[in-house]
């Protein structure tokens, strides 16, 4: 798996997880850029990893685990986080969906 490939850069920079959120609909999909924490949870600014680290590439790589077709139609939403401490990676996701209730009939 090629994500697992930035792990030792990222236990480095003592990063231990990273989060992309995506979000899409129409024909649009979209991702925000990757978002790093440390052990504690606390956020790590992109200034302090390595400069060497292409984290388009990493965010790229991560958004390609968000389901097939989050961009079309309504479309979806969500976070993909890869936890280097276990090694896996989590989709969180959430499909847009419009929902149609008639009312009741009346005359007039």
């Amino acid at each position: 798996m090629e994500v697992l490939s930035f792990t030792e850069q990222l236990r480095a920079a003592g990063v231990t997880k990273v989060a992309v959120s995506y979000s899409g609909d129409g024909d649009e999909g979209r991702a925000e850029p990757p978002q790093f924490q440390d052990a504690a949870g606390n956020p790590i600014d992109e200034s302090s990893l390595p400069a060497d680290l292409d984290t388009q590439k990493l965010g790229d790589l991560l958004e390609g685990f968000a389901p097939e077709g989050y961009e079309d139609g309504e479309g979806g939403h969500g976070t993909i986080t890869f936890d280097l401490q276990t090694g896996k990676i989590r989709v969180d996701h959430n499909w847009y969906e419009i929902v149609s209730n008639p009312a009741d009939p009346r005359e007039i």
